[in-house]
Parts: C-alpha cells; structure tokens; sequence
C-alpha cells in the first residue's frame, strides 16, 4: 500500500446509520476499485439484513470511493463512508477507527477484495448469541487463487482449508469457557486461524480489554491472542463463511529496499512484542505462567520472522548481526529484546541449514545427471 500525503478534507458519512445493529462490518479501503463492489454485493446478499457497513478510506487515489458511494441507495441506513485525514499505509488504522464508529453488537472485520457467503453473518451472529460469546472464530476458509476467481465451476470444487490444511481442529461447536491453557496451546501450535475475518467479535468486550490494532504487519495474530486470553467465552465453529483471494500484488509480496526492510520489521517487531508484554502481563493467569506466554512470544515472533526471508538471502551474516545489534542496543526490556534477538538468529541457522540441503540435494542432482 503506497504511503502518500494526501489530505482528505473532511470525514463524512454517506447515510445516517442504523442506531444499534446486530453487526457492524468495518471494511479498510485503499484502491481497490476492482474489488470493492464484488465485496459489497456478497453483503448486499446476506440472509441477515440488521447490519451496517462502515467502510474506511485511507486516502484513495482510484475510483473506489465513488464506487462505495453507488452503493448507498441500495444499503439504505446500513452504509457509513469514513475518511482518513492522511494515508496510513496499512489496514490498522483504518480498523481502529472503524470500530471507533460502529455501533453493532459484534463487529466483523472484512478485507475490501474477498467476499462471504451469503449466510455469514447470520451463522456467526446465531452462534455467538446461542453461547453468549465474547468470539465466536472459524477454524477454516476458502482460499481462492485470482486467476481462477470468476470460474464458477473451479470455484465449486474449491475445498476448505485450514492452519493444518484439511486436518480440522473441531467439527462441532466448541466452546472455550476459561481453558486458557488449552486455548494457548492450541493456538501455539498453528492450530487455529488468526486473520481478523474468521472473528465475529462482542463490541463491549473488545472496549473494555483496551484490544486494538497496533499498527504493525501480522497485527491479526497481536489481536488475535489478545482476544484469545481475555474471552471469558470462546467458541471455535467448523463454518466455513470466507474466500479469501490469493493476489500476487497484495502489500506482503512487495519487493522492499533492505535497509528500509529491516529497520520496518525490526520496528514492527519490537512494537508488537511490547504490546502482547504489556497486554499479558496484565493478566494473572501469565503472571502465573510465564511458559504460555513466551508460548505467545514465540508464535507472534516466528509469524513475523516469515518477511526476513529476503534479508536473510541478500545480507551476510556477519552485517546483519552488527545491523540487528545497532537496533537492539536501545531497547529498554532486556529480557524481550534477547528473546527477539535469539530467536532471529536461530531462524537464520534453521534458514540456512534448509538452504544448504537444498544445494546439496541440488549439487546431487546433477552430478547424477553427468
């Protein structure tokens, strides 16, 4: 997502919005007049109709407003325009403010080029009011490659898909009523999806645990754990409500100078860690134990760590040791930043032993040809 200055005048609403719906869906939106009115139409389609829709603009330079804005007339009451006063560069912000104008009962987080199915909202809302739920969260997807998106007959074919592929975690309702260590393990273990759209999420409880986006890339999986460890009610559902579309030009393929590559992870990285210290450390149980939360750590940690891959391929190690210590130096947890620091280097060792094999497996093969 392109950072720019640009200005918006004013921040305004499209339509007089429902008093208090049962769901507010936020929507960030950046140029994406491709996608935005595909993503509209599957709300407009939804079997529950008490809803609204509060869509936020980071500063469009496209047509994507204006496509918003014709669709107005036919949500009625249950469509809010939202600019932001300058690009932030991410969905973050976006969301938070968002959820700053909602009024829904439960708040349901979209990206603006997927769809869901046309009962989503009513399976997610009949669940979490069936248990009382703080989060009701869906273990499982569709992921839809782009390039197949308007097939309607590939698209039938498509299975779900999972954190363990098509292995599911549960295949009933599942309630997670405490059992945070239960729910920390699971998780731990990438059992369990962490995107903010397999969440419908209790407005009230995400108010008064302080949850918000922090700005930062992977900031689902920071919100996600928040909410794990703060649900007094958790439901896990085998639903499946989401596709989600598999771009090849989304914000995480970017190509980045290394330095600037670096230093913004390494400052997202440190950002989140001190967040989720912070956030936890409010909380007696991971006053109690420490190796669930370094559990947490480690699970955000290893997340991140996925967008270092190309600077691992292009900076010695030698260098990027001297540029990660110049980087930590300052850091004012000790005990945090050796974590961080030990946990880079030992994915760096576990990257480079696999490429290593690699070449070797590579180096076999061709001598097995000659």
């Amino acid at each position: 997502m392109a950072k720019h200055k640009r200005i918006t005048k004013n921040i305004t609403t499209t339509l007089p919005r429902l008093s208090f719906p049962k769901v507010s869906v936020v929507i960030p939106l950046y140029n994406a007049e491709k996608y935005i009115g595909e993503c509209l139409d599957s709300l407009l389609n939804q079997t529950l109709q008490d809803f609204e829709v509060i869509v936020v603009d980071d500063c469009s330079t496209d047509s994507s407003c204006a496509i918003v804005e014709s669709y107005a007339e036919k949500f009625g009451e249950r469509l809010r325009l939202v600019h932001m006063r300058e690009n932030t560069g991410s969905g973050t912000e976006p969301r938070n403010r968002g959820l700053e104008y909602s009024r829904g009962e439960y708040l349901y987080f979209m990206d603006n080029d997927d769809v869901v199915t046309p009962t989503a909202l009513e399976e997610l809302y009949t669940v979490a009011k069936k248990f009382d739920a703080d989060v009701v969260a869906c273990e499982k997807i569709y992921k839809v490659p782009e390039k197949i998106w308007n097939d309607a007959e590939l698209r039938k074919q498509l299975k779900p898909i999972g954190m363990m592929g098509q292995n599911f975690f549960v295949h009933e309702p599942l309630l997670w009523e405490g059992n945070f260590e239960e729910r920390v393990k699971v998780l731990s273990q990438r059992k369990l999806l962490w995107n903010f759209w397999v969440q419908i999420i209790r407005r009230d409880f995400i108010i008064q645990n302080s949850i918000k986006m922090v700005g930062i890339m992977a900031d689902d999986v920071v919100f996600t754990i928040c909410a794990l460890c703060s649900a007094k009610r958790y439901v896990l559902v085998p639903n499946v409500i989401y596709f989600y579309r598999l771009r090849g030009d989304s914000l995480i393929h970017k190509n980045f100078d290394v330095p600037k590559h670096l230093n913004l992870w390494l400052t997202m990285l440190k950002a989140g860690m001190t967040y989720l210290d912070d956030f936890l450390s409010r909380r007696d149980f991971f006053s109690q134990r420490s190796d669930l939360k370094y559990a947490l750590f480690n699970l955000f940690v290893n997340e991140m760590l996925m967008y270092f891959v190309g600077i691992y391929s292009q900076v010695p190690a030698h260098k990027l040791d001297e540029l990660l210590r110049k980087e930590f130096s300052s850091g004012d947890n000790a005990e945090l930043t050796s974590f961080i620091f030990s946990s880079m280097n030992v994915y760096r060792l576990q990257l480079m032993g696999a490429r290593r094999r690699i070449a070797e497996l590579e180096a076999e093969v061709k001598r097995l040809q000659t």
